[in-house]
């Protein structure tokens, strides 16, 4: 009879366990969205959505009197190279390819802060 007993509720358990996995599988969004933002002397001067389609797409902003490029393609973004005498040291383009929340590309002599936002499950690891 107990054995009966044991068995019943080891699978109430499991059955508790993968419902309650189920439900949080659900009611979590599927595609959180994300946004690229240039932010120029302290103020955002452009938000991008990143989706995850494969498309490559170059978007441009104004700074200090010229204009910059950030290329964006499948949820990823990298700054394009500037002109020597704008950004002498290309630092930012030398950081290649950025795709999650902490990280960000920094131009100083430009004062150029490019970031990726909103993306609530991307964890340094």
């Amino acid at each position: 009879m107990y054995e009966k007993f044991e068995k019943l509720i080891v699978v109430g358990v499991l059955l508790l366990s993968i419902i309650a996995t189920g439900i949080m599988t659900l009611s979590k969004k599927e595609d959180q969205k994300s946004n690229l933002v240039i932010i120029v002397n302290n103020k955002v001067v452009k938000k991008i959505p990143l989706n995850k389609l494969n498309e490559s797409k170059t978007y441009e902003f104004n700074f200090n009197e010229n204009i910059g490029y950030v290329q964006v393609n499948n949820g990823r973004a990298r700054m394009v190279e500037m002109e020597y005498k704008i950004c002498p040291k290309s630092i930012c383009s030398d950081t290649g390819w950025i795709q999650v929340a902490y990280q960000s590309i920094v131009c100083l002599p430009n004062q150029i802060i490019v970031r990726i936002e909103g993306a609530k499950d991307d964890e340094i690891l």
